[in-house]
Formats: structure tokens, sequence, C-alpha cells
């Protein structure tokens, strides 16, 4: 599957800013953040990175399409 290089970025992007959210929310809550709002915060900040995620269209692309 080709992507274009547009596409691929979104996608590098998104992905890293999952990663970071999964990070910071589990440095959160390993510092003893126990509380129902803090676990309520913390889910809100990893769906936010997962939307960001499911709003990117990877459709595969002809290699014409992309100019290869």
């Amino acid at each position: 599957m080709l992507l274009s290089r547009i596409a691929w970025e979104r996608l590098r992007d998104a992905l890293y800013r999952l990663e970071a959210a999964a990070e910071d929310v589990a440095h959160d809550l390993a510092a003893g953040r126990t509380t129902k709002a803090d676990y309520v915060e913390a889910i809100a900040h990893l769906t936010e990175a997962v939307r960001e995620l499911q709003e990117i269209s990877v459709e595969p692309s002809a290699a014409a399409q992309l100019g290869v």
C-alpha cells in the first residue's frame, strides 16, 4: 500500500501524540494520582489522542497519483 506524504505525516504525528499521552498518563498515575477525578482526566487525555487517530483517513493510492 502506498500513502501520500501528507497522510503518512498526519498518521505519524497522531501516533506520536498517542504515545506521549499514554506515557503522560502512566507517569501521572504511577506518581500516586489515585482519585476518581484523576482517572477520569487520564482517560479523557487518552481519548482525545485516540480521536485524533480516528479522524485520519488512510486510503491506499496508486503510484501514478503520488507522482512515483
